[in-house]
């Protein structure tokens, strides 16, 4: 017959696996941070840069048409002199309506270039991260839930009799059927102690037993769980 395992501490694997849940929520809430900051630049370039600048080349490359205009008309007026009036005003009005329209235009095709760059990025993050995501999803779910079963395993081991104990039952058992066959005298103080290790004995090893039954009750329901689980997958 093979020999008691020596287990020391049960506990350390319930620990261990505590340890592994808190690591596992911190590292689910890092990865969705991280997602959602990109989510966020990725939305403020396409939904608020991208159409700002959108709209407003347009915009200023008309205001830049009508600054021209204002200049084509100044230009062909004449004075009572003969004189063309001054063109410094509109030449100004031009020369900002242009640098406005110009920057408008760099900035339009500086955030398609960033769109470009995101996205490029974007898809080399997600195939980084998808080793940390399976290790969150799968890899660290089965591990605390194996740990789970090992606990309840071992507590169940633990739970049940000894051999030392069976063998002191059995013994106990035996010197009550040798007594009865063979008829011995004993005193009534030999009865009540003899009753009373019996009693003992018997209470011990019902309570053992029902602590066996009920880790491994548990431990069916872990499994249940974990069958479960894995089919809806």
């Amino acid at each position: 017959m093979a020999g008691e395992a020596n287990i020391t501490d049960v506990a350390a694997l319930d620990e261990l696996r505590r340890a592994l849940i808190r690591f596992r929520e911190e590292a689910a809430m890092a990865v969705a941070e991280a997602d959602s900051e990109v989510k966020r630049t990725f939305v403020w370039l396409e939904r608020d840069r991208m159409l700002h600048w959108k709209r407003a080349v347009p915009r200023l490359e008309e205001e830049l048409a009508g600054a021209k205009s204002a200049l084509y008309r100044k230009e062909m007026q004449t004075m009572g002199t003969g004189q063309r009036p001054s063109t410094i005003d509109e030449k100004k009005a031009v020369a900002r309506a242009k640098a406005k329209s110009e920057e408008a235009r760099e900035c339009l095709d500086r955030t398609k270039r960033w769109m470009t760059a995101l996205e490029r990025e974007v898809s080399l993050y997600k195939s980084h991260m998808s080793p940390v995501s399976s290790l969150i999803d799968r890899d660290l779910p089965s591990a605390i839930l194996r740990l789970r079963n090992m606990a309840l395993a071992l507590e169940a081991y633990l739970a049940s009799p000894t051999p030392a104990l069976a063998e002191q039952l059995e013994r106990s058992r035996g010197r009550v059927r040798s007594m009865r066959r063979a008829g011995e005298q004993r005193s009534s103080a030999e009865d009540a102690e003899m009753e009373r290790e019996q009693a003992e004995l018997e209470a011990d090893e019902r309570a053992l037993a029902a602590a066996r039954d009920e880790a491994m009750r548990a431990l069916a329901r872990e499994q249940g769980g974990e069958s479960a689980e894995g089919r809806a997958r």
